[in-house]
């Protein structure tokens, strides 16, 4: 059974707390955007004003949802206390205001499918298919909706989806790579430790044959090295008409993580920090390195990756999760999928205002404003890492990623949470299930700008 994770009432309370502490160190004030009012029946998106305004001002909602995510250099939103309606089961009611309380009624999920219907209560709103939040168009211009939106139970027992087996037909598309040392680097020099690390790292980027050279490519970037999968399942899906099964094609940039040999590990420095360190890595670093690549240059003489955030989006398991989703909070990543995400207590060299680390982002999530294209796709496997540790130990993987979805669904987020029955700590069995039709959701909506 998974454990509930604290009650809105407590993440509202710790949000609370870290926006007053944010804004005695913040002056100036701002009127937010509109953000999700009290919502109406089921199918019928709420409206109202509210949250903040994602600028370097802090910002004081009023009613409706007070934000969510903000992105890098950001300001804080505070918003009013809102009340949920009490929805029946497969519905989540949520009600006006920053740090609104949920009804009673929890998802009520198929193996591998979507949230059963459920019908919204006073504040709830949402589409048909599931009782969450309002939906909220992207800047691409589409309403993904909210359909896939919500907790979804497998297993015990998986099967392995046929999306990762390559198709007959399935068009190859185009590999690079390059060495990265860390003498090339000024953000990991490996001069954290002592003595000092030295040490490469191999980068691997793959580009669908559906490319056009020229154009701005949609792209995810793969935590401790290439995965495969991610580039199978583009392989098979990048031509598929049907929505319901199409990725769009997008380039897969593997980036191998430093050494991992504790205390002095690399890998942890770089993902489980709470910082923006590994987005101005990937960002500074690894994407110009990939822009200038001779092969790619080569064969595409004038490669370009986008830089719209609708089409930049990070995968990662155990601590690559809070690596990508660093890219995402600190940077300007919009799509985040997280497989038995780390986001729990004190790792590696944790900066002094962040001494939980990535324990920390639940409240960080509560407390700031809102970024509605912002998407996040999480799995937890119920016998995951220190699963029956209390909560008040801040390294429990299955309350620390049930923290993380109560969270994101609260201020109004698209989120879709696995919880994988009898699974453990990135079990293979549920992943080769789940993710093909995780990044079919998590890519929900994109259409690459004209």
């Amino acid at each position: 059974m998974r454990p509930p994770g604290p009650s809105l009432e407590t993440l509202s309370l710790r949000a609370v707390l870290l926006g007053l502490a944010w804004l005695a160190a913040c002056s100036g004030s701002s009127a937010g955007p509109s953000g999700p009012a009290t919502g109406g029946a089921s199918g019928v998106p709420a409206t109202g004003s509210g949250g903040g305004t994602p600028s370097s001002a802090t910002s004081t909602a009023g009613a409706g949802t007070g934000g969510g995510m903000v992105p890098a250099g950001g300001g804080t939103a505070v918003g009013a206390v809102g009340s949920g309606g009490a929805g029946p089961a497969g519905a989540t009611g949520v009600g006006s205001g920053g740090a609104p309380s949920v009804g009673t009624g929890g998802s009520s999920a198929g193996s591998g499918g979507a949230n059963t219907s459920g019908t919204g209560g006073s504040g709830g709103g949402g589409d048909s298919a599931s009782g969450g939040a309002a939906p909220v168009a992207g800047s691409s211009g589409i309403d993904p909706g909210t359909t896939g939106d919500g907790e979804i139970d497998v297993g015990p027992m998986y099967t392995p989806s046929p999306d990762l087996k390559l198709k007959a037909g399935a068009q190859p598309g185009f590999t690079a790579s390059f060495t990265m040392t860390s003498a090339q680097s000024k953000i990991y020099t490996g001069s954290d430790f002592t003595p000092p690390l030295t040490f490469s790292r191999q980068i691997k980027v793959w580009v669908p044959a559906q490319y056009v050279d020229g154009s701005e490519a949609p792209f995810m970037v793969s935590s401790d090295g290439f995965y495969g999968g991610l580039q199978t399942v583009v392989q098979n899906m990048a031509d598929d008409p049907n929505p319901d099964h199409h990725v769009p094609p997008l380039v897969i940039i593997g980036i191998q993580n430093g050494p991992d040999v504790h205390p002095n590990s690399e890998r942890s420095l770089e993902y489980d920090l709470v910082s923006d360190r590994y987005w101005r890595f990937v960002t500074t670093e690894v994407l110009p390195g990939v822009l200038s690549n001779a092969a790619l240059k080569a064969k595409y003489p004038n490669f370009k990756l986008t830089s719209d955030p609708n089409g930049r989006g990070g995968y990662g398991c155990s601590s690559g999760g809070p690596a990508v989703m660093g890219l995402a909070w600190f940077g300007d990543f919009n799509r985040v999928f997280s497989f038995s995400g780390s986001f729990v207590g004190p790792a590696t060299l944790q900066p002094p205002d962040h001494p939980l680390g990535a324990w920390e982002y639940t409240a960080m999530i509560m407390a700031a404003p809102l970024r509605p294209d912002l998407r996040v796709f999480l799995e937890v496997g119920e016998h995951d890492n220190r699963y029956t540790e209390p909560e008040a130990n801040h390294d429990n993987w299955v309350i620390s990623n049930t923290n993380m979805f109560n969270a994101l669904t609260a201020k109004g987020n698209h989120v879709r949470f696995v919880f994988a029955k009898g699974a453990g700590h990135c079990d293979d069995n549920a992943r080769n299930q789940v993710m093909p039709d995780g990044l079919v959701w998590l890519w929900r909506g994109y259409r690459a700008p004209k």
